[in-house]
């Protein structure tokens, strides 16, 4: 499948832009009432709070006016009857505004129970609203893979990151135990002392194809590599930027070694390493959105997943602007299809359909229509 804009030049995404520009609203139209009904339940929440409060405060002030009351008019009598009748009402006074006070710390703390519970649910409904569309949708961002073992089974999460924005997934691998010869069969060359009077060191070939993986870092230029024997005995981390190696074994770097670095196999490592990009890349079997950071914030909790939308509607805005001057039709987002066996077919979206479905969320989507380049304003 080849895409290209209508004038036949080569778009700069290999991707349905329409499509992403359809799922864009379509997420916008789910989330940002979603995000402004968080914001409702918080808001109702504090003003609950604040008027429960202030039902304390005034338990607090009424205790204190009768205590005072009290002591007032107790001034100049004696006798123990009396003394006692004061100090038994004061105390009864006491302990009725103390009960009455706590069914109140009891409501906050229900009512706050209660918010707390509503808006993890929203909260939950926007990462499982957002996460297909983050996995590949959000142009030019940066990922790193990640994996590592927690009692020989790998667990893997993937880091992404664009413009202020950073988003995590939680990866499930097709195995959650990976060993070297799932991959291919791997030895590296060790320095070994032998002999019985004098113990002559030698280059020995340790294969390594029944080791762990234990940890696997891959980004864009580097791949790193950690991989251990059965009782961590032996580990060497082997790490690649695409051109060049630098395997360590314990403290001491293979790779720098007169000795050790000519016994090393490279063909063998170099297939090692793409075998290891393609496992955390291509095994993935389950990947879920657990966490979106703009500028450093939660952007679920503090609120402000409609900035991380504006981000992504100005990256789709620059293509949009692009598509609408190299098109032929006025007012249409447009982009050509090639598909195997040379069949074209156009595929459009015009600026005032996506411009009304967006203005349909509110003052929200009116901002957003104008990012994207589709506002008829």
């Amino acid at each position: 499948m080849k895409y290209t804009f209508q004038d036949s030049t080569e778009f700069p995404v290999q991707r349905d832009f329409i499509q992403d520009i359809q799922d864009f609203i379509r997420i916008s139209k789910e989330v940002i009432p979603l995000e402004k009904s968080i914001k409702e339940i918080k808001q109702v929440n504090i003003e609950e709070t604040g008027t429960t409060q202030a039902g304390i405060e005034e338990i607090d002030r009424f205790q204190k006016e009768i205590t005072e009351c009290i002591e007032e008019r107790a001034l100049g009598y004696e006798s123990r009857e009396v003394l006692e009748i004061k100090s038994k009402t004061i105390e009864t006074c006491a302990n009725i505004s103390l009960l009455k006070k706590n069914e109140k710390l009891e409501d906050i703390d229900k009512q706050n129970r209660l918010a707390l519970i509503e808006v993890r649910q929203l909260e939950d409904r926007i990462l499982t609203a957002l996460s297909p569309f983050f996995e590949n949708s959000i142009y030019g961002a940066e990922h790193t893979c990640y994996a590592s073992s927690e009692d020989r089974k790998l667990k893997g999460w993937q880091v992404s990151s664009i413009d202020g924005m950073r988003y995590e997934f939680e990866l499930s691998f097709i195995q959650d135990t990976l060993k070297v010869e799932d991959l291919l069969k791997l030895t590296l060359p060790v320095r070994s002392k032998s002999g019985f009077l004098s113990k002559e060191e030698k280059v020995k070939k340790l294969d390594v194809s029944g080791f762990y993986v234990t940890n696997i870092e891959h980004g864009k230029n580097t791949t790193r590599t950690v991989i251990e024997d059965k009782d961590a005995e032996n580990r060497f981390i082997i790490t690649s930027d695409g051109g060049t190696f630098l395997i360590m074994y314990g403290d001491n770097e293979i790779t720098g070694d007169e000795k050790l670095a000519p016994a090393l196999d490279k063909d063998s490592i170099s297939i090692f390493v793409e075998k290891i990009k393609d496992f955390v890349t291509d095994s993935v079997v389950f990947r879920k959105l657990r966490l979106i950071l703009i500028d450093g914030k939660n952007a679920v909790e503090e609120n402000v997943i409609f900035d991380c939308l504006k981000i992504i509607a100005g990256i789709y805005g620059k293509l949009a602007k692009e598509c609408i001057e190299r098109g032929y039709t006025e007012g249409e987002i447009t982009i050509k299809i090639e598909e195997p066996g040379s069949i074209r077919t156009e595929k459009y979206i015009s600026k005032s359909e996506a411009s009304s479905e967006l203005s349909s969320i509110g003052p929200e989507g009116n901002e957003l229509a104008r990012i994207l380049r589709v506002s008829e304003a």
